[in-house]
């Protein structure tokens, strides 16, 4: 029934893609991709007129999304980036309305190289050095990205230096007395210290990834071939993104080395060559404890989505359980050094 469903929906995407592109395609498979937690992703192969097959990502939008973002969001976030030294793919359409195919959806192309989950270890091996360097420096790039060229930031709320912080915060706050169960004490102890402690005004407002960690990117040998899943991305301090991707929940058996690539030091020479900002060891620390707030945030979602009823995929079921409490045990012990 699903393998029907599917090749339905292939059908329909072949003929709005060769509309839209003015080019007759034909189905040659369809196949979803799972894993994602704001978006329906498929693979889609295509044979053109002339017996070529070309390859494409189709991300749909879902009624039952453990990520609430704009899908134009997302797709600014690509535009800002093609053809430059941060690799994403080349964008092909931008559907807003539902009509055409049920739902709203971008088409891009697909990449070459292989994505790993941030929980193995082993998955760079022997390249972690290698794709380390590039992984620091790419981020690097996208903190120094210039604004005034950002068609992301054209359409953003408008933010400040001073304020940024406590815009984030307060979201993730409020998606956490929206989805959570019950109270949790670790949890609330680290949003108290957040709001008490408060980072320096952002050095600089940038485009801010959301979600820039092992896991969301493509690599091939030594080359990371595409950043991937800018769904969360938004204007704002480029701290939040370096605190989020030196979590210590996508290096929990390292700890030490950051994405299981290079290690904390090194990373933060190479961002910080790249980017050109100074950090600041204490709005850093507060930037490191925010990403457990968020990311409790967002496996109390996954909770909530599967509990309920609305979205029973099995990864939501995992987001609520380990990744949480992992989360839960990092904010102790920054909490405990913070003392």
């Amino acid at each position: 029934m699903m393998e029907t469903a599917n090749n339905t929906l292939g059908e329909e995407f072949s003929a709005f893609l060769s509309k839209k592109l003015n080019k007759k395609f034909k189905l040659l498979s369809i196949q979803r991709i799972f894993g994602g937690a704001s978006r329906e992703t498929y693979r889609v192969k295509l044979q053109d007129e002339e017996k070529k097959s070309e390859n494409f990502i189709y991300r749909r939008s879902q009624n039952s999304s453990l990520i609430e973002t704009d899908q134009k969001t997302e797709y600014l976030a690509y535009s800002d980036f093609q053809e430059t030294e941060v690799p994403v793919p080349k964008l092909f359409v931008l559907e807003e309305s539902a009509k055409p195919l049920g739902a709203p959806f971008l088409v891009m192309e697909e990449l070459p190289g292989t994505v790993a989950s941030p929980f193995d270890k082993e998955a760079y091996t022997p390249n972690q050095a290698d794709l380390g360097k590039k992984f620091w420096k790419i981020l690097g790039k996208i903190a120094s990205h210039d604004l005034t060229k950002s068609k992301l930031n054209e359409n953003s709320a408008k933010k400040n230096l001073k304020d940024c912080w406590r815009q984030e915060l307060e979201y993730w706050v409020s998606v956490i007395r929206k989805d959570s169960l019950g109270i949790e004490p670790i949890l609330e102890a680290a949003i108290r210290e957040l709001f008490r402690s408060k980072p320096l005004p952002a050095s600089r407002l940038s485009i801010v990834h959301g979600d820039y960690r092992n896991g969301n990117f493509l690599f091939a040998g030594k080359d990371i071939t595409g950043i991937l899943d800018w769904e969360m991305a938004h204007i704002g301090d480029p701290i939040e993104d370096l605190g989020w991707a030196l979590s210590e929940i996508w290096c929990w058996e390292q700890k030490e080395t950051p994405a299981y690539l290079v290690p904390r030091k090194e990373a933060l020479e190479i961002w910080t060559q790249e980017s050109k900002i100074e950090i600041d060891e204490k709005s850093l620390f507060w930037w490191e404890l925010f990403a457990c707030v968020k990311g409790l945030a967002i496996w109390i979602s996954a909770g909530h989505e599967f509990s309920s009823g609305s979205n029973t995929d099995p990864v939501n079921l995992f987001s609520a359980w380990l990744p949480g409490d992992i989360h839960s045990e990092i904010i102790l012990n920054k909490l405990e050094a913070s003392l």
